[in-house]
């Protein structure tokens, strides 16, 4: 496919900075629901318990919400013949029914290449009838369904003949699906991106026909997006020649309009075209984050929009539709929502929740608990970690905010949890290792750009802790190795073929592709060497004690195993991912029960690829291509013991971090006081003294206290520094006529473990 990131022309690593800036502009823009009540099998059965002859857990809590008017990259909209609202979008792999006015009605769809299942989607349209024909790009076919989304029938395949699309999909939002559809009358007509062509079909995706060859000449095409048709015309987004090109119904070119640029009927990539009644044609032009309004005749009529996440504004807009009236619905992609409009631009209401929302996941990779019980969730493609303190497990807080080369995560996996108070994160994108603090503070990196710490890490998937030795554990899974770190972040070994240099290899001691990693209660390490379709077993010091699998679906065999979790009595949970379901071993590798199979519904999964078991004794699944967490209450539960909220993290031994500023510069003396507010990153003890004096040499300074007080963590406190009538007398004598005054502030803090900070102050203030 032709990739092209959220950006502005540029190189690569620009661009996804850009993309991840976006992120930051829309963080919590929208709030969401999060699902969070448990769902009790009704009996012992596989329907209770898909993928079980007998039930191995008594209730199921999700976390996250699939799609339920979730938005993740919306790549498609269309408007059904009541004024219904189809959206589909890059990374949910599903169809969402919106009424006119934004209230889900209905939804179907899952990940997955049978019927009624979708990789990323590139188009959707609706005929008059009501049924909705869907560009399932990653399988290069139309689906076509009912107006309740029942599945009526499906065409196309990989290919360039007539019928056949390459259409390019990707589940990486800066490389957006391609295709697109119309439907008008008799003929649906389809956007073959890759093939840079038009393909018509009748309404049974029969008697195919194709216009179009690459190039920039009229009539010509390169990667054409989004159609719009009606009784006479089809009008294309020719997006790589920055123009809107319009064709008959029977291929002819009829005309063109538009260059590359930012003026009046210019395009910087157009994605999505739309009709209304009276032949005007509404262009979502994507890098210049505006619609643009065009006459039947192709003149301009107008534009509306600018980068921002705003109403009204767009980031990346790349879908849009129009009702007969004129009135607009835009996909405006980066800031996950659907936008609507009437016919002059006037904002008018917004459809969808963001991804990005309180408790919304989008394609989680790692989970870690920590031993208050509290779960740790890698929000992937949001870049950021996301927490549910136990025991209800609602949104409580994120970490988005880091250091290091990159202030900020990009694509964080593994999540790894020391009982001794740190937190290591796999941060993927940037091939670093993170080291954090339990209560989210920034310690220290390894790896990441520039091979910081004098090596590399590629695919770093997965990280382990061992609670004894407090040694970290890495699955480096591109260079098909384990790394071991030190406490103080000293690499100690690499195990793997070549003595962990990179090699792939099915030999007792290699590895291909690592992906999942986990240390037992008895020190010992667990690896899914994911390539080989096995469990490693491995000594604390890398020796190979067992090893067991082989590719298959029975139980014991599998298919891409990616993360694994272990009880407190040392039994192994396994995300066995092209499986679609869990597996549970002994520590010996003998075979104990599993659950689950491909699907949407509780207890299901879609590409399942981290599992944690909690203080509590109950396990988590990362279940990712649904956008949620699973959490289980196993029947054979082994809990290990949970500490009190307050007892973890134990305070982080270092001086105290403040943050201190004037609340006001005007009116010292009429108030009687200097007035600040501090704040203590991680909480402490403080005592404020000043000296206050003429701004000129006159006159000399006054003391100025305030009684101690403490300040709990990140919470602002205010203090005063009063006056007493004595010393306001003689201030007011020394200035005499002048105004000015010096304040001169001091604070001394005391951090949790004792560790004192002095700061200074200096402050420029009037009477």
């Amino acid at each position: 496919m032709r990739p092209r990131p959220f950006a502005l022309p540029a190189s690569g690593e620009a661009l996804a900075t850009a993309l991840r800036e976006t992120a930051g502009l829309v963080l919590l823009a929208l709030l969401s629901l999060l699902t969070t009540s448990w769902l009790v099998p009704t009996d012992a059965h596989a329907a209770g318990c898909p993928g079980a002859s007998a039930c191995p857990y008594a209730g199921i809590q999700l976390i996250g919400q699939r799609a339920e008017g979730v938005l993740r990259f919306p790549e498609a909209v269309a408007l059904g013949p009541q004024g219904d609202v189809y959206v589909a979008d890059q990374l949910s792999y599903a169809v969402q029914k919106f009424s006119p006015e934004g209230t889900l009605e209905a939804q179907w769809g899952s990940f997955g290449g049978g019927h009624s299942q979708f990789g990323p989607i590139g188009g959707i349209a609706v005929d008059a009838s009501g049924a909705v024909y869907v560009v399932d790009s990653s399988h290069n076919r139309i689906e076509k369904f009912g107006p309740g989304g029942e599945y009526i029938t499906s065409w196309g395949k990989h290919g360039s003949e007539p019928g056949q699309f390459s259409f390019g999909s990707s589940q990486d939002p800066t490389k957006p699906p391609g295709g697109g559809i119309a439907v008008n009358g008799r003929y649906v007509f389809v956007a073959d991106s890759g093939n840079n062509r038009i393909e018509r079909f009748n309404l049974q995706g029969r008697e195919a026909m194709v216009w179009g060859t690459k190039g920039s000449g009229p009539g010509q095409l390169n990667y054409p997006r989004g159609l719009a048709a009606n009784e006479s015309e089809v009008v294309v987004a020719d997006d790589d020649n920055h123009r809107v090109e319009v064709f008959t119904t029977e291929g002819a070119y009829v005309a063109e309009a538009g260059s590359q640029g930012k003026g009046p009927g210019q395009f910087g990539f157009p994605y999505g075209v739309a009709l209304d009644a009276a032949g005007d044609i509404y262009v979502a032009d994507d890098l210049n984050h505006r619609v643009v309004k065009l006459n039947p005749q192709l003149g301009f009529a107008g534009a509306w929009g600018g980068f921002g996440n705003k109403p009204g504004q767009f980031a990346f807009p790349r879908a849009i539709s129009a009702d007969p009236a004129g009135d607009t619905f835009v996909a405006d992609t980066a800031n996950q929502r659907v936008q609507v409009f009437d016919s002059s631009g006037d904002y008018v209401r917004t459809i969808g929740i963001s991804s990005r929302g309180p408790g919304e996941l989008t394609a989680p990779r790692g989970l870690a608990t920590d031993p208050t019980g509290r779960l740790l969730v890698s929000d992937t493609t949001n870049d950021r970690i996301e927490l549910f303190p136990s025991p209800g497990f609602t949104f409580a807080g994120q970490w988005s905010v880091v250091g290091g080369v990159s202030a900020s995560f990009y694509r964080p996996t593994g999540i790894g949890v020391d009982p001794a108070g740190p937190v290591y994160v796999a941060d993927r994108g940037y091939g670093r290792l993170l080291k954090l603090w339990g209560d989210g503070t920034w310690l220290s990196e390894s790896g990441g750009p520039g091979a910081l710490g004098g090596f590399q890490l590629a695919g770093n998937d997965a990280v382990a802790v061992s609670a004894a030795s407090h040694e970290t554990y890495v699955a480096d899974a591109a260079h098909n190795r384990v790394l071991v770190f030190s406490p103080a972040g000293a690499l100690l070994a690499r195990w793997g073929a070549g003595e962990g240099n990179g090699a792939p290899g099915s030999a007792p001691g290699a590895f291909n592709r690592p992906e999942g990693i986990a240390v037992g209660p008895d020190g010992n390490v667990y690896v899914a060497d994911t390539g080989n379709d096995r469990i490693v077993k491995l000594s604390p010091t890398g020796a190979v004690l067992a090893q067991w699998g082989q590719t298959g679906a029975g139980n014991g065999s599998f298919r891409g195993p990616t993360g694994i979790g272990i009880d407190a009595a040392g039994d192994l949970y396994v995300a066995d991912t092209g499986n679609n379901r869990l597996q549970v071993f002994d520590a010996n590798g003998r075979w104990l029960r599993g659950w689950g199979n491909r699907g949407a519904a509780a207890g299901q999964f879609s590409q399942p690829t981290a599992v944690a078991v909690g203080c509590e004794g109950d396990v988590y699944v990362a279940d990712t291509d649904n956008n949620r967490v699973q959490r289980f209450q196993p029947v054979e539960q082994a809990p290990g013991g949970c500490v009190p909220a307050t007892a973890w993290p134990p305070p982080l031994d270092v001086a105290p971090v403040l943050t201190v500023k004037l609340l006001r510069s005007s009116g010292v003396l009429a108030r009687r006081a200097v007035a600040i507010t501090i704040a203590c990153q991680r909480g402490c003890k403080v005592l404020v003294t000043a000296t206050l004096a003429p701004s000129a040499r006159a006159g000399r300074a006054v003391r100025l206290k305030a009684a101690a007080r403490g300040l709990p963590a990140a919470r602002s406190g205010h203090v005063r520094l009063g006056v007493t009538a004595r010393s306001l007398a003689r201030l007011r004598s020394a200035l005499g006529s002048r105004r000015g005054l010096r304040a001169r502030i001091t604070i001394v803090a005391v951090g949790p473990t004792g560790r004192r900070t002095t700061v200074h102050r200096t402050y420029l203030v009037t009477r």
